[in-house]
């Protein structure tokens, strides 16, 4: 009796182990929206990039709740559905434990994290107001029917913005200075990133002496892969060669191989859906090819992001005579360190990197500055 006793004594206190261990990585999220215009729409449970869909719930009665186990804390985001009547999206920590969240009113507590999350970002009086004062800016723009008075709104906003952006980067670098050892200084190191300009070797170096919870926190390491890619492709470097297929043809081929090693070259990273591209194009690589292509000058066109009809169709409609090379691999952007198109740079006979991030004006006195033409 006392060996089957002590059995029974060791499988109880297995099975309460094992249960501990479940019940110290369960999280439960109950949710808060208005029942008007939400009841019966989903609510997406992601990454906090938002391209990890991790789960998802109905909306009933102005509620929703989301239960699981998660082995790892984690920054995530709350989305309401496209075609709600407003959208809504709300970051977070997700963590064992039970979170309250209401997306309307930002409204987040009940877990350590998410409590030093809410007081460090959600709290933060003087960043709303700077918000609001943007929003406020935005809507007087779209109700004002004066081409002068809309172009002072977007002197006031810019300025604003720029405002708003020293403050957000000594924010972030005061929160990142109180939660070295934990999830919100990783995101508030990643939001670091995004206001200011850090180099590649800045970031590295920060991460390679930080604990894993900042090196291994993933929306940084996609940033340190961004900046030595953008490092990597800057003036001076030699250019980095992009396979695809080449729009003329239908063949194969690489950008190396579409270059002319007697000529200069403008190489446009675009998308036949970006208006900005489709401006630069229209305004200035059309005319600079007519103008400049005898004297020395190329144009080859990065198409990313797009379907092969759609850029069939642009390339008809705004006249572009010059090599396309569309990006199949998807990885066109990647390897220079893209975050938005259009990107256009200047490369020389010997593929060395001169220029980049041209725009406007400056492509033509770029072009004139490598052809040495006065």
């Amino acid at each position: 009796m006392y060996k089957i006793s002590n059995i029974l004594l060791l499988a109880a206190m297995l099975l309460s182990l094992s249960a501990c261990h479940q019940a110290a990585n369960q999280y439960t999220i109950m949710g808060e929206m208005p029942a008007t215009g939400f009841d019966g729409t989903k609510v997406y449970l992601t990454d906090i990039d938002g391209t990890q869909l991790l789960d998802s719930a109905t909306i009933a009665n102005g509620t929703f709740q989301f239960s699981g186990t998660v082995d790892t804390t984690k920054m995530a985001m709350l989305i309401t559905a496209p075609g709600s009547q407003e959208r809504y999206y709300s970051a977070f920590v997700l963590e064992p434990g039970t979170i309250h969240l209401n997306m309307v009113t930002d409204t987040l507590y009940g877990t350590p994290m998410n409590d030093i999350y809410y007081k460090s970002f959600t709290c933060d009086t003087t960043a709303r107001n700077y918000q609001n004062q943007l929003q406020g800016l935005m809507e007087k723009y779209y109700t004002t029917l004066s081409p002068d008075s809309q172009a002072a709104i977007v002197a006031e906003y810019a300025q604003l913005d720029s405002i708003i952006n020293v403050y957000n980067i000594s924010r972030c670098k005061e929160i990142f200075g109180q939660n070295k050892d934990n999830i919100i200084g990783a995101f508030a190191l990643s939001q670091l990133v995004q206001h200011e300009s850090m180099s590649f070797e800045q970031l590295d170096s920060i991460m390679n002496s930080s604990n894993s919870i900042i090196a291994q926190y993933a929306p940084l390491l996609k940033a340190r892969t961004q900046l030595f890619n953008v490092a990597n492709t800057s003036v001076g470097k030699h250019f980095v060669d992009i396979k695809g297929i080449d729009f003329a043809t239908g063949n194969a081929t690489t950008l190396s191989a579409m270059l002319d090693t007697t000529q200069v070259t403008l190489i446009d990273f675009w998308a036949s859906w970006c208006g900005p591209c489709r401006k630069e194009i229209s305004e200035n690589l059309v005319r600079l090819y007519n103008k400049y292509n005898a004297k020395g000058l190329n144009i080859i066109g990065i198409d990313v992001w797009d379907k092969i009809p759609d850029h069939k169709k642009a390339v008809a409609d705004l006249g572009i005579t010059y090599p396309q090379l569309i990006d199949t691999t998807k990885v066109a952007t990647d390897n220079y360190g893209v975050n938005g198109i259009p990107m256009i740079l200047l490369v020389d006979q010997q593929g060395t990197i001169v220029k980049r991030n041209l725009r406007g004006e400056e492509l033509e006195a770029a072009v004139k500055e490598a052809l040495n033409i006065k």
